[in-house]
């Protein structure tokens, strides 16, 4: 296949290419980029693993009926989350990116204001609760879960400064730690069947610990100096940027949540819990897109009065996640069912039909990555609001008609037509976005044939787990090789850079 010639320019851990010889710069942007994504990988490598023992081990104490109010209570919180800080995250990082010298200010008023937004958003979620099918022990289960959810997230935004000065291990280190903590949580709770209301209340103590390892580093390095006082006028600017977002987070929330709160009233909790665990196996791989966004996102926001570098940088982040998402798109879906059976056990036999489906959600997902972040840094994020509401529209529409006639696989296809709706295809409709848009889907197209023809060969393969594993593997990558959607330029820059790094 002919290849657009701008998918040859350089790779954007890089701002003139690599290196001809020795380490770069001390400032090279295109380094810190690189070193900060790696960073992230690596975290997340660390973390999934945790992440996926955790959740095993989780969901084989609580069983199915469990898992679903679990899934259920952390679903209809995060309806409220646009009221703390989901709004806030981007337009911090690029405010304190532009403003470094006041980054302190900036976030004392931000955490004031979002603590303010989350405390009524904690109560009006409790009195909401009954309206939402939470009686008794869950209604109360409301507020403790809040406090993790809700009302630590404004004292944690502080640490976006290790975003903007592109020194992620710290974050990543606290993060981690979460992670440890909470799996040793869940092992002792296990161990002693605990409560399911110990378990809410374990996850409210890992949060607090992790916002307390946030601020000590904060504290320790001195990462924001300079005056705190609260001032209206930054308050006002603040709220008046981060409106349009949190107008969307709002809309995201209802399409990425409302179909476990609609499951949990409208087919049962013994229904929802296998919908829970395939919804918790695709977010293992939404985080990857976090990680390199996280890291270019304040280049994306400096390089913006200088097109050539934006474009450059934009184009080659929607190949390098399209190539990814569609490589989990080709492994995940033939192994799906030996998969569940061997770490879920038959219980959740459920589950394997749900996450061939749903895995196909994360496309949009990984492309809303790339999007939504050039879309903010340009200040097109009016735009954002209109989409969020079609695709909760969408959903809830849909699912008002699957769930009762599919269940849960109803559900999961009004996930991925919904996605798919909101993060893409209703944007087209704004002329000001569509050449963003086009960039990304040009490279969308070879990996997504691909991983579709793996997919279905490989169903039709009466093969085991291990063989099936190996063989989508061994054949993405060779075909994305040979179909020129990975270039022997990103190989050799990859390895180069790896080899500077270390």
């Amino acid at each position: 296949m002919e290849q657009d010639p701008e998918s040859r320019q350089p790779s954007p851990v890089s701002d003139h290419g690599p290196p001809a010889s020795g380490a770069p710069g001390k400032h090279s942007l295109g380094f810190k980029v690189f070193q900060n994504t790696t960073t992230l990988i690596a975290g997340r490598a660390f973390g999934i693993p945790l992440s996926v023992a955790t959740s095993i081990l989780l969901v084989r104490f609580l069983g199915r009926e469990r898992v679903g109010e679990y899934g259920a209570l952390y679903a209809y919180l995060s309806f409220f989350a646009f009221l703390s800080t989901g709004a806030l995250a981007q337009i911090l990082a690029r405010e304190a990116s532009v403003r470094r010298s006041a980054a302190a200010q900036i976030f004392h008023v931000a955490t004031i204001v979002a603590f303010s937004f989350a405390m009524f958003g904690s109560v009006l979620a409790y009195l909401l609760g009954p309206l939402f099918g939470f009686h008794g022990m869950l209604h109360w289960l409301i507020l403790i879960a809040a406090v993790d959810t809700l009302l630590l997230p404004p004292f944690n935004q502080p640490g976006i400064i290790f975003q903007v000065d592109m020194r992620q291990w710290f974050p990543v280190s606290v993060g981690a730690m979460r992670q440890i903590l909470w799996l040793l949580a869940v092992v002792l709770l296990a161990l002693r069947n605990a409560a399911f209301y110990d378990v809410i209340i374990a996850r409210t103590l890992c949060g607090m610990a992790e916002t307390a390892g946030i601020l000590f580093i904060l504290k320790r390095h001195g990462a924001l100096t300079g005056p705190r006082l609260f001032e209206w006028s930054e308050a006002r600017h603040l709220i008046r940027e981060a409106l349009p977002l949190a107008v969307t987070f709002f809309a995201v929330s209802i399409y990425h949540r409302i179909d476990q709160v609609m499951l949990h009233n409208m087919s049962g909790d013994k229904v929802l819990g296998p919908y829970v665990v395939a919804v918790q196996m695709t977010e293992f791989f939404s985080l990857l897109p976090n990680a390199l966004m996280s890291s270019l996102f304040p280049a994306l926001s400096q390089s913006v009065s200088d097109p050539p570098r934006f474009d450059r940088y934009l184009r080659e982040s929607y190949r390098f996640l399209m190539v990814v998402v569609f490589a989990a798109c080709a492994v995940v879906t033939p192994i799906a069912a030996p998969f569940v059976r061997l770490f879920y056990g038959k219980e959740f036999l459920a589950t394997a039909p749900l996450l061939v489906v749903l895995i196909w959600s994360e496309v949009p997902i990984f492309f809303a990555a790339a999007l939504a972040n050039a879309m903010i840094a340009k200040g097109l994020q009016r735009y954002m609001p209109y989409s969020a509401f079609a695709g909760a529209a969408a959903n809830v529409i849909l699912n008002l008609w699957f769930i009762p006639r599919f269940g849960a696989l109803g559900a999961s296809w009004a996930t991925v037509i919904s996605y798919s709706v909101a993060n893409i295809f209703f944007l087209l409709v704004f002329s000001e976005l569509r050449p963003l848009i086009a960039k990304g889907l040009r490279f969308s197209i070879v990996p997504f044939l691909l991983a579709l023809g793996i997919s279905v060969s490989l169903h039709a393969i009466p093969a085991g787990f291990w063989i099936r594993f190996m063989l989508a593997a061994l054949a993405y990558p060779l075909g994305a090789y040979l179909l020129g959607a990975i270039e022997k330029s990103d190989i050799v820059q990859l390895l180069r850079m790896v080899k500077v790094v270390s």
